[in-house]
């Protein structure tokens, strides 16, 4: 009879290096939750969930060395990166706010945990990225992204109430919108990027079924089709476009300082605002161009070597 222990009284020392960095990108959003958060009284929340990571960080580099226990327990609950990043930006979305306070006007500020609208949109990320549900992927992240849209819609709505309008000031919808929203929008963005990329490692050449109805997020499409590059970088076109967007919005400090004092912020123009907004709209109808392009490549160059898309299920969407 051998001598050598069974595999789970002998586990092999586990490689944590996934998980201390996912850990560590856990505490890093944290902080920067902290830091968007620092005039709120419940700010401190994010600071003690920061310390927490790090904390589980320098406890699983301290269990790599030991055989028994670390190599067991960290084999069985590692999570990618993306995963553990997904998950702590679904967590700050739940605890940060997703409507802006403006007193003068009795426009409340809204958490996501008080919101229904945004539980759902946390709930279907969430089974986007469980195994097991993987046949719920696809209403999921549409169910996600659709009530993205809602609660803007829902949000530019109320500037045509009385309550806006007779007030003379020239809101925007982005000055209304929390943080918690745009949290929420970076892990839809993210989700949408893993499955893309997942999807992209099929031996097989993607349909047009399977590389649309990605390609509404800019350059996802592309990343479906293995183009990660240039995907990501047409993504990162639209991030800077919308952070302009965001930037001729009204700080909630000002709408909580003039607020205090009974009153709205001082009239200023807003149109500066369309030329962003213009400008994301131009690179997202060039990704689509661009995806466009690449897939009719793809296409041609299949024809040309006598090979022809096979029909498959759908694995991306």
């Amino acid at each position: 009879m051998s001598s050598k222990p069974p595999p789970w009284l002998d586990p092999k020392a586990a490689d944590v290096g996934t998980l201390v960095r996912g850990l560590l990108a856990l505490g890093a959003v944290f902080v920067g939750a902290f830091a968007l958060m620092r005039g709120n009284a419940n700010a401190g929340i994010f600071l003690v969930l920061a310390v927490v990571c790090v904390g589980f960080a320098l406890v699983s580099l301290f269990a790599r060395g030991l055989q028994r226990f670390g190599g067991s327990v960290l084999t069985r609950s590692g999570r990618s990166e993306r995963e553990l990043l997904i998950g702590g930006l679904l967590l700050t979305a739940l605890l940060t706010p997703w409507s802006t306070a403006i007193a003068p006007v009795h426009w409340p500020q809204r958490f996501g945990w008080q919101s229904p609208l945004a539980l759902v949109i946390v709930a279907a990320l969430v089974i986007v990225r469980v195994h097991r549900l993987r046949r719920y992927r696809v209403p999921a992240i549409l169910i996600a992204g659709v009530g993205l849209l809602a609660w803007i819609a829902w949000v530019s709505a109320q500037l045509l109430t009385p309550t806006f309008r007779d007030t003379g000031f020239p809101f925007l919808p982005i000055d209304l919108l929390g943080e918690g929203w745009s949290i929420a929008l970076l892990a839809f963005i993210v989700t949408v990027d893993g499955m893309a990329t997942e999807a992209a490692g099929d031996d097989q050449p993607a349909r047009p079924s399977d590389v649309w109805p990605l390609a509404l997020v800019p350059g996802m499409g592309l990343v479906r089709m293995a183009y990660t590059a240039r995907g990501r970088l047409w993504l990162a076109a639209t991030a800077f476009a919308i952070f302009l967007v965001q930037a001729n919005g009204i700080d909630w400090a000002e709408f909580q300082y003039y607020g205090s004092l009974g009153s709205l912020p001082e009239p200023r123009p807003r149109g500066a605002v369309l030329i962003p907004l213009a400008l994301g709209v131009v690179i997202w109808l060039a990704s689509l161009w661009d995806t466009r392009r690449k897939l009719q490549l793809e296409r041609n160059e299949a024809a040309s070597l006598g090979r022809s898309f096979e029909r498959r299920g759908p694995t991306a969407v």
